[in-house]
């Protein structure tokens, strides 16, 4: 069992990375709702306005197919190359657009190609991200530095959006991106602070099939890294069911976007209290029990959304965020303590191209004619029954080590053969 001690105290390289990272996920989010508005712009209600922004989604999303690609680039490069270069290139994408769309109509080819480029650069900075954050903190602090930077990640887009809703009504949605530019570019600023650190596998080419297959490998051999491997897989498939979901069922049992709202609202405050309790939770808990906890939270919080009421709905997902803050932060760090430092990059890639086929998975379930209840049920079914392989992955893991450790060759005990 791995217990996380009370955390020491995080250096400041592991702060100005955190204030990089938060100013640029409120421009990310300030971005997200603009983009829509220039979607509809380019071609308004009735002309294929609802395509448009379909198709802007989508090609924001692709990117995550890369991410075992962009995985390798972040093991063998140099962590501050990367961030500021994936921060700078966004910001200076962004604020084109915005200049573009200040001076008249853009074409939908310019917002794909900017929703394109966002989700590509985005997904480099989070698997560098990944993989340096145990490079910058010490093993004790770890669980404290990924509460804080998933609390960043999370958190700091319920402000983005707002502040995003509020430039669009001020500036436009043209005036926005400009504005949310300099934003963004706080994690390239920040990047030029942090030290100077070779890639932790530097050296050697890049090659997408081999680096997915060492990735996958890294994971196919170790019960843990496989159990949260499946685990996530099932979670993005069902968080995408609900993606779609939730909002028809607000539309025919509630009162739509207004219900719509406070259900994002509690998932969004569940998320973060889940990650606030994992810090002073992993002082007495280890990190292994707080993860078999987590998933039980979700598959009650996954049963609630098979009743019809809304306020049930409200609640569920109060106790689904909460389920999803704890295992977010309690399994990133697991996995980090799993997976060797040069591999790091990697296997985050591997997950989350694997992730995304749970996406879109989850996607076209929902767009199947099932009944929610009965597609929920399912859901939680499946949940519970990847909650019950987590005590099997422990003991699997714990037999595995104890049988390395009893390998022990008799001339490393001194005895003469």
């Amino acid at each position: 069992m791995t217990r996380t001690p009370a955390a020491a105290r995080l250096p400041r390289a592991f702060w100005t990375y955190w204030a990089g990272v938060t100013l640029t996920a409120l421009g990310d989010a300030a971005v997200y709702v603009a983009l829509p508005f220039l979607a509809l712009a380019a071609h308004p209600a009735g002309t294929g306005g609802a395509g448009a922004v379909g198709a802007v989604v989508l090609a924001g999303s692709l990117p995550r197919f890369l991410a075992p690609l962009l995985g390798a680039l972040a093991d063998r490069l140099a962590p501050r190359g990367l961030l500021g270069f994936s921060a700078g290139v966004r910001a200076l994408a962004v604020a084109a657009v915005g200049v573009l769309a200040a001076h008249g109509t853009l074409p939908l080819a310019a917002l794909l190609a900017l929703a394109f480029l966002n989700g590509l650069l985005s997904t480099l900075a989070y698997a560098t991200g990944g993989a340096l954050v145990p490079r910058l903190v010490a093993p004790e602090g770890l669980a404290r530095a990924n509460s804080l930077n998933s609390g960043a990640l999370m958190g700091a887009p319920l402000v983005g959006y707002g502040l995003g809703g509020g430039l669009i009504h001020l500036l436009g949605a043209g005036g926005t991106l400009l504005a949310s530019a300099p934003l963004i570019l706080g994690l390239a600023l920040a990047a030029l602070a942090l030290p100077t650190l070779p890639g932790a596998a530097a050296g050697g080419r890049v090659r997408p099939l081999t680096d997915l297959r060492a990735g996958l490998t890294v994971i196919r051999r170790s019960p843990l890294l496989l159990a949260l491997l499946g685990m996530s897989f099932a979670l993005n498939v069902a968080m995408n069911v609900m993606n779609v979901r939730a909002p028809l069922h607000m539309t025919t049992s509630g009162q739509g976007a207004p219900d719509y709202a406070v259900f994002e609202m509690l998932i969004s405050g569940g998320v973060l209290v889940g990650i606030v309790l994992v810090t002073p939770l992993a002082a007495r808990r280890s990190l292994d029990a707080l993860i078999g906890a987590g998933r039980w939270v979700l598959v009650l919080g996954t049963l609630g959304f098979v009743f019809t009421p809304v306020a049930v709905w409200w609640g569920a997902a109060a106790v689904f965020g909460l389920g999803l803050g704890l295992l977010e932060v309690a399994a990133t760090t697991r996995s980090q303590q799993l997976v060797p430092t040069e591999m790091r990059g990697r296997v985050v890639g591997a997950l989350m191209g694997v992730n995304a086929f749970g996406l879109t998975l989850g996607a076209a379930l929902a767009a199947r004619p099932l009944g929610t209840p009965a597609l929920m049920l399912g859901l939680g079914a499946a949940l519970a029954l990847l909650a019950l392989t987590w005590p099997l992955a422990l003991r699997v893991n714990r037999q595995r080590r104890d049988g390395e450790v009893g390998q022990v060759r008799p001339a490393e005990c001194g005895i003469k053969q």
